[in-house]
C-alpha cells in the first residue's frame, strides 16, 4: 500500500514540474534600486544627521537652560528643570522657555556676575513684572481676566504670590507646626506659590481668618494640615467671571457645583433660594449650622413675621425654640416635588 502511494505522488509530480526561479536582468535592476533606496532611507546624509545632533544639543541645552548660569547658580538651575517652568522648557521654538525668558540677555551679567547686569521679576514694577509674566500666561483661559481685576487696580504683581524658580516648601508650617504633609507640598509646588494658598490669601484678607475657627466653615482643614475646599474652588484670584472674582458668573451657579441636590427645577420652589444662596448663608464661616446667617428661627422670621400666630406655645416654650426650629416641619425648605409640599413640608 505504501509503495502504491509513492508511485501516485511521484506521477503527479512528473506531470507538474517544479519551476526554477530565474533573476533576469530587469529582476536584478529592481531589486538593487530598491535595497539602495532602503539603504538611504536607514542612513540619512551625513549632513542630516549633523544637523539632528546640533538640534538634540540645543534642546538639551534649553532644557537644563545654559552651562552659563549653571556654573554660579546650580541649584537654583538644578531645580528649574522639575519645576513647571522648567517643565515648559521642553517646549521648542517661541514657547520654549529659557533663562532669558524672564531675565533678559545675560551676557553683561556673566561678564562681571553683578546683579544690577540682570533683570529679575522681584525688582522691576508692578506693570513690568506682571507684563512679563502674561507675555507667556494670557493664553490661559484662567488668566485671561487679570487685566483691570481687583487684584491688578491694588497694584499686586504675580511675584505676591508666586515664585518664578521653585516654592520655599522647606519652610512650610502647619497652623500646628507640624511640618508640611505631601499633599500640601503637591498643591505649593504645581502653583509655585510662596505658601500654601489659605495662608497666602488670608494674609490679606485677615477679616476672614475666623471662619476657620467657626463652628460651620467652608474654609475647614485636616488634622494634619491639608485644606479640602481652597480658596480658589471658588474664586479664581486672576479675575472671575462674577463679582469678587467668583469662578462662576453668579453666586447660585457657583454653589450648585457641589450641592447639586439643591439644583431643582421643584414643583414648589422657595424664591430665596432661587435668587441667591446668600440670602440664608454665609459663605466662609458661620457659628450657626449649615452656614446660616442667624438660627433658623430667627431667620425665617425675618420674611415670615406674618406667620407667627399660627404656631401656639407649648409650656412656655415657643415651638421656634425646640431642636431645629423651622426645619422640625418644613425639612425641605430648597423645594419640594410633592404635590403637598407647598409648604415644604415634604
Amino acid at each position: 500500500m505504501l509503495d502504491k502511494a509513492a508511485h501516485e505522488t511521484g506521477a503527479a509530480m512528473e506531470r507538474f514540474p517544479r519551476r526554477r526561479l530565474v533573476f533576469t536582468p530587469v529582476f536584478s535592476a529592481v531589486f538593487l534600486i530598491t535595497a539602495c533606496s532602503a539603504i538611504a532611507v536607514a542612513q540619512p546624509p551625513a549632513a542630516v544627521r549633523q544637523d539632528q545632533q546640533q538640534d538634540q544639543k540645543s534642546h538639551s541645552t534649553t532644557v537644563i537652560t545654559g552651562q552659563a548660569c549653571l556654573e554660579c547658580h546650580k541649584p537654583l538651575t538644578q531645580a528649574f528643570t522639575v519645576s513647571p517652568h522648567g517643565k515648559a522648557a521642553q517646549l521648542k521654538g517661541a514657547e520654549a522657555i529659557t533663562c532669558d525668558t524672564c531675565h533678559g540677555d545675560p551676557t553683561r551679567h556673566n561678564q562681571n556676575g553683578n546683579p544690577g547686569r540682570i533683570s529679575s521679576p522681584y525688582k522691576l514694577p508692578t506693570a513690568q513684572a506682571n507684563a512679563l509674566c502674561l507675555n507667556c500666561h494670557s493664553r490661559n483661559e484662567s488668566h485671561a481676566g487679570w487685566l483691570g481685576s481687583p487684584h491688578d487696580r491694588n497694584d499686586m504683581s504675580c511675584v505676591s504670590c508666586h515664585k518664578e524658580h521653585h516654592a520655599t516648601s522647606d519652610r512650610l508650617l502647619t497652623r500646628t507646626g507640624a511640618p508640611p504633609t505631601p499633599l500640601m507640598l503637591t498643591q505649593v509646588s504645581e502653583k509655585l506659590l510662596k505658601n500654601t494658598e489659605q495662608e497666602l490669601c488670608l494674609s490679606c484678607h485677615k477679616e476672614k481668618r475666623k471662619a476657620t475657627m467657626q463652628r460651620s466653615t467652608h474654609l475647614f482643614s485636616t488634622e494634619h494640615g491639608d485644606t479640602k475646599v481652597g480658596c480658589s474652588s471658588c474664586h479664581n484670584p486672576h479675575g472671575g467671571e462674577g463679582r469678587t472674582m467668583l469662578a462662576d458668573s453668579s453666586i447660585s451657579q457657583l454653589c450648585l457645583q457641589c450641592h447639586a441636590e439643591k439644583r431643582g427645577p421643584f414643583l414648589w420652589e422657595h424664591p430665596p433660594v432661587r435668587e441667591n444662596c446668600n440670602t440664608c448663608h454665609v459663605p466662609h464661616g458661620s457659628n450657626n449650622l449649615n452656614l446660616l446667617k442667624s438660627r433658623s428661627t430667627v431667620l425665617c422670621q425675618s420674611c415670615h413675621m406674618h406667620m407667627m400666630w399660627r404656631h401656639q406655645t407649648i409650656a412656655g416654650y415657643d415651638i421656634f425654640t425646640f431642636n431645629q426650629g423651622c426645619n422640625n416641619c418644613h425639612s425641605n425648605i430648597h423645594g419640594s416635588n410633592h404635590p403637598s409640599g407647598r409648604t415644604f413640608t415634604r
